[in-house]
């Protein structure tokens, strides 16, 4: 069980684009994203719609899902002080 959960809508379902670091030779990204739409709730009672970059292994079952509503369980990183999210396998 996860100790969060990402909650929202699914608006789109793609590949991170692939590049190799020009200093390093390192190859990076190619791995499934999923856009979440999120509702934020903020401490003056309004409301933040966020979206959601979500690290996945497989994109398939979000893609039959893309549209609807769906919770998630999520690890959370951090890079440059703001969060990111990946799905929990």
């Amino acid at each position: 069980m996860s100790m969060l959960t990402l909650n929202g809508q699914i608006i789109n379902v793609f590949e991170a684009p692939k590049g190799v670091n020009k200093s390093t030779g390192e190859a990076f990204g190619g791995k499934p994203r999923v856009q979440i739409l999120c509702k934020n709730m903020l401490q003056n009672d309004e409301t933040r719609m966020d979206l959601v970059n979500l690290t996945v292994e497989d994109e398939r079952p979000y893609k039959a899902l893309q549209g609807k509503l769906v919770s998630v369980p999520v690890g959370v990183y951090v890079v440059n002080n703001a969060p990111g999210f990946y799905a929990i396998k």
